[in-house]
């Protein structure tokens, strides 16, 4: 796709930006269909990507232009990219202005909003992926898989897992933009092996994102999160997380078990298992989406013996049975 043409997709004015430069200050009428839900006290709008993902893994769009958007929190995970210009967020009651380059990442769940009216040059892209996805793509492609990449999502500079919102400002975003019109290109001129390729470019993407991470935690605070022994505690954990117990990893790095068990809460804003199970649920959920393995062996693979405790774990961190995340994952 030439320049003009990625330009052509996001600068030529959509239906809806029509409208709203017709109807200025109206509330846009889509919004009267849209289910509200009660977030602490709060009435917002849930959006439920379900269509843009119903056959394919991520999606992507320009957010409409000469409007706001309001209190609402996603289905899904979302991550945007200030194409152009600039664009005001207000993220769990913070309110921020983002400029070209900036990247802001949310979880599921998260009440954000955009108050203030995008012009004709604030590009927005947005990018929506469904958690299993993500969870699949780092298990199964990304080093120090688990907890390491999912701490992507728990550190904003000093602010750790109770936010679950992450900016990354332009100077830290590395290639991000490249990567972006590439799946952007990818996404609305789609040819043989799109999804494959969406996929790839996703991994990409987010350890570019990683990698500015760490360059950015390390400016913001004068350490790393990398730094240290917390990344090899971690990493260990991972590799080890079918047998391990907060006792054998203290004693494997010299610790108290009660100081390196307040020492990872304090630093991941997770206990160690709470960290342990995340991990063993996320390999569960790799292997019932990409092998035939009885339900019985995966939990037994993953390190878990009793069978109602891994149904009601994996329940839990997933909102369905292992039996139906499988038959969803074939269905895709």
């Amino acid at each position: 796709m030439s320049t003009s043409q990625l330009e052509t997709l996001l600068y030529t004015h959509t239906a809806s930006e029509q409208w709203h430069l017709e109807n200025p200050d109206a509330v846009s009428p889509r919004y009267e269909s849209v289910p509200k839900i009660l977030v602490e006290d709060e009435k917002v709008m849930l959006f439920n990507w379900e269509n843009t993902l119903q056959e394919r893994a991520v999606g992507m769009i320009k957010e409409t232009r000469f409007t706001s958007i309001p209190p609402h929190i996603n289905h899904d995970m979302e991550l945007n990219f200030i194409y152009e210009g600039s664009c005001d967020f207000v993220v769990n009651g913070r309110r921020f202005t983002l400029r070209e380059g900036d990247v802001l990442i949310c979880d599921a769940d998260v009440v954000r909003s955009s108050p203030s009216v995008k012009g004709e040059h604030d590009i927005v892209i947005s990018i929506i992926f469904r958690k299993e996805f993500f969870d699949s793509v780092f298990l199964s492609r990304l080093p120090g898989s688990g907890m390491l990449t999912s701490l992507l999502f728990d550190v904003v500079a000093r602010n750790r897992a109770h936010n679950r919102s992450l900016i990354l400002p332009s100077a830290y975003a590395g290639r991000t933009r490249s990567y972006i019109e590439l799946m952007f290109e990818e996404y609305h001129f789609a040819g043989l092996y799109s999804n494959e390729l969406m996929s790839s470019l996703t991994t990409s993407l987010f350890l570019e994102l990683m990698r500015g991470l760490h360059r950015y935690t390390r400016h913001s605070d004068g350490k790393s999160f990398s730094d240290g022994s917390m990344s090899h505690i971690l990493s260990h954990i991972e590799k080890n997380y079918k047998d391990c117990s907060l006792s054998s990893v203290a004693e494997a790095f010299g610790y108290n078990s009660n100081y390196l068990g307040n020492l990872i809460k304090e630093r991941t804003g997770r206990s160690f298992s709470e960290i342990k199970c995340e991990q063993q649920m996320s390999e569960a959920a790799y292997l019932l989406a990409n092998t035939d393995r009885p339900i019985t062996s995966i939990a037994a693979k993953v390190g878990i013996g009793n069978m109602t405790y891994f149904y009601r774990k994996f329940e839990a961190a997933y909102g369905c049975t292992p039996k139906q995340y499988r038959r969803m994952a074939l269905a895709k």
